[in-house]
């Protein structure tokens, strides 16, 4: 499993943070959370079952949220690595919904950045499956079961 990141950079990078009352992220921050994704997908290897918070057609689906096309770089490693035929997407749920430091958008804002997600998702060829709004541990039911393990 891989946690996210994006926040992990955001959190141990002291160039990444809020500047003068605005967001300030590295020039390379996109390839840098790029990579950390493309490491977790070469060490899980091609055929286990790995489960990771963020995937790379995120990183599309955040520059179309800020209004800014993806740069051709992203593209590419979106493309050139696809790494399953569906993705498990849990949609927003705002009764656990919470900001902090690095999540700074609020509940509508997320709602925004999902359906960022979602048409991402769905223009690279993925099937999306919506997980329920449950614990983890019936989630992790819910995909295993839907996997057949």
């Amino acid at each position: 499993m891989c946690e996210e990141g994006a926040r992990d950079l955001l959190q141990t990078q002291p160039e990444a943070n809020v500047q003068d009352g605005t967001d300030y992220i590295p020039l390379d921050f996109e390839k840098r959370v790029a990579f950390e994704r493309l490491r977790f997908l070469n060490e899980a290897g091609i055929n286990s079952i790995a489960f990771s918070d963020r995937g790379l057609p995120d990183q599309i689906a955040y520059s179309w949220y800020k209004k800014k096309q993806p740069s051709s770089f992203i593209e590419e490693v979106v493309l050139a690595n696809r790494y399953a035929p569906q993705v498990f997407i849990t949609p927003p749920w705002e009764e656990i919904f919470t900001r902090d430091g690095i999540r700074r958008e609020n509940f509508e804002e997320a709602l925004l950045i999902h359906e960022q997600i979602v048409k991402a998702y769905l223009k690279y060829r993925y099937k999306i499956v919506n997980l329920p709004k449950t614990n983890p541990e019936m989630r992790v039911e819910f995909i295993l079961n839907f996997l057949g393990i």
